[in-house]
Order: structure tokens, then C-alpha cells, then sequence
């Protein structure tokens, strides 16, 4: 078999397999019109002026301490302007890991508080080793601290933030994707070469 037969026959055994109608039958019934795109804007990033700073609305449900947090977090960046309505994926991960760091730290803390102050337990074959909730903190706060400048708030993240906002409307570049001309300008004006 050529490598596009075998690719389709291994497609259709899928669907045959698991019950599914084949793709064929029902694709075309989910075919939208795709808009004109101008090819000369394409690859712009559009001004930070033009970005409406607005509160997202929930995509999952949180419990009340989340909840709470989420209102605390969501009003704070609402205020600076650094905050869209496509942060709630981000900010639900945020909120609901940092609920249960704090609730996991709780657990340690009343674990030592019952132990004189350790959080080592002996395991079944007399070995000590931390207890479980020490590592449940740990994993959860180091997954936090990935998050949290994600969502400018960490203070270096936020003050890059804030630094980019005012410095010219663009929202910025990632590192690695500066235009290389532009980049050849700067460093001769700040040699103090002429530029051409």
C-alpha cells in the first residue's frame, strides 16, 4: 500500500472500530466561510490602545475561596488594564492552584504542629522520610510560580508589564523575534553612528 492508502485505511479501521461515522459523512455539515484576509496586515500586532481591559466571565465552576480570590485578582488587574477576557483559562489554573497550596501548607502546619514542630513520619520499614503534604505544598507552589507571571503577577512580570504598556502602543515582541533590522538601527545610534 502506498503511505496515503494505508493512512486512510487505518483512518477508516478507526472509525469503523469505535463506532464513530467516518469523518466523510458529517464534515461538511461544520464548514464555515473563512473571511477575506488582507495579506498586507498580515503578521501586525495590533496597538495595546485598541485592547478593551475587561473582566472575563468564569469557564469553570470555582468554590467559594476561589471564587473570592478570583474577584480579588480579577479587580486588581482590571485596574491597571491587564487584564483581557481571554485570561480566564489562566487565572482559573492560578486561583484554583493557589487554593490549594494554601490549603496543602495548612495540612503541613497542623501535621508539625502535632508531630513537636517535624514532618518527617517513619515509613512501615522504619525509614523517615518526609510527610506526603510536604510534597503535595511543594509541587503545588512550584507549579504556581510558573503561573503567576503568565498573569503579571509576580512584580517582575508586572512591571514589564506596566513598561510595555507605556512605551509606545505596540504590545511588544516575544525574545528571539526582534525584527534584525531594527535591531542593527538601535545598536548604531547607540554607538552614535549615523543612520542611512
Amino acid at each position: 500500500r502506498t503511505p496515503a492508502a494505508r493512512s486512510y485505511f487505518l483512518h477508516d479501521r478507526f472509525f469503523k472500530r469505535w463506532g464513530s461515522k467516518h469523518p466523510s459523512k458529517f464534515m461538511s455539515s461544520h464548514v464555515r466561510v473563512v473571511p477575506q484576509v488582507d495579506s498586507g496586515a498580515a503578521g501586525e500586532v495590533a496597538p495595546t490602545q485598541n485592547v478593551v481591559s475587561e473582566i472575563p466571565a468564569l469557564v469553570a465552576k470555582l468554590s467559594a475561596k476561589e471564587k473570592k480570590l478570583w474577584d480579588h485578582v480579577t479587580q486588581a488587574l482590571h485596574e491597571y488594564g491587564l487584564i483581557h477576557r481571554t485570561d480566564a483559562m489562566v487565572l482559573t489554573v492560578i486561583c484554583r492552584t493557589f487554593i490549594r497550596w494554601v490549603e496543602a501548607e495548612e495540612l503541613l502546619s497542623r501535621f508539625m504542629k502535632e508531630n513537636a514542630g517535624g514532618y518527617f513520619v517513619k515509613t512501615p520499614n522504619g525509614y523517615e522520610q518526609p510527610h506526603q503534604s510536604f510534597y503535595v505544598a511543594r509541587n503545588l507552589k512550584k507549579e504556581l510560580l510558573q503561573w503567576l507571571p503568565e498573569a503579571a503577577l509576580t512584580i517582575p512580570s508586572f512591571q514589564k508589564a506596566i513598561s510595555s504598556g507605556s512605551s509606545g502602543g505596540s504590545q511588544g515582541q516575544l525574545p528571539g523575534f526582534e525584527d534584525p533590522v531594527e535591531l542593527h538601527r538601535k545598536r548604531k545610534t547607540v554607538a552614535g553612528m549615523r543612520l542611512v
